[in-house]
């Protein structure tokens, strides 16, 4: 996970923890997140697939809450 300025944000909202897949630079790798935890990562761009089966591209940027498993981008 990466803390500099142009790093995603995902926040999970729900209330038991969320193990998403974090695919970047062609590494896929597991990362659990806590309920109301918030981590930074996908400095470069990266996929996301969440626990419902969505998938996303993230470019770096953007703030995303997992809300009932599933990604919301808002921003």
């Amino acid at each position: 996970m990466c803390s500099t300025a142009g790093a995603a944000s995902l926040t999970n909202t729900d209330a038991e923890s969320q193990t998403i897949i974090v695919t970047e630079g062609g590494v896929k790798r597991e990362l659990a997140i806590q309920a109301g935890e918030t981590v930074t990562l996908c400095n470069d761009g990266c996929f996301l697939t969440l626990p419902s089966g969505d998938r996303r591209v993230l470019g770096g940027a953007e703030a995303v809450d997992i809300v009932n498993g599933s990604p919301v981008i808002k921003q």
